[in-house]
């Protein structure tokens, strides 16, 4: 089951960077999306429509906006570690942006990301999936 776990937010992240309705559909319904402290838009974003939001309002501020999935691996059995980076222009200025690692642990139930956690660190990431197994 975790290496079909991995497929799925593989495959999130491709859509993504089509169409955010599309990655969406990768995701339950009841999705719980956290980011933490060391992202200035922090909070608990919940359903489709509140995590759509949270990507728009990224998607607006850079144009180009994109994900680079740089690793994907199972952490137990429902959950996958991610490694990106994003990248695009600044919307007012034009100038090429693109972001550290960011680390994401995603819980994947019934084929849908149900559970994603953003972090700044690695370690932080496999602390909330162990504690969440």
């Amino acid at each position: 089951m975790s290496q079909e776990n991995v497929e799925v937010v593989r495959q999130a992240f491709a859509a993504f960077n089509r169409d955010l309705d599309a990655a969406l559909e990768w995701m339950h319904p009841d999705i719980e999306w956290h980011t933490h402290d060391a992202f200035p838009d922090a909070g608990t974003y919940r359903g489709r429509e509140e995590v759509r939001k949270f990507w728009r309002t990224w998607e607006d501020a850079f144009q180009g906006f994109r994900l680079h999935l740089e690793e994907c691996v199972p952490v137990g059995e429902r959950h996958v570690l991610a490694t990106f980076r994003v990248s695009g222009q600044g919307a007012g200025s034009g100038v090429g942006v693109g972001s550290p690692a960011v680390f994401q642990v995603g819980e994947v139930r019934d084929g849908q990301v149900i559970w994603v956690g953003m972090f700044a660190g690695e370690s932080e990431a496999l602390e909330a999936a162990a504690l969440r197994e």
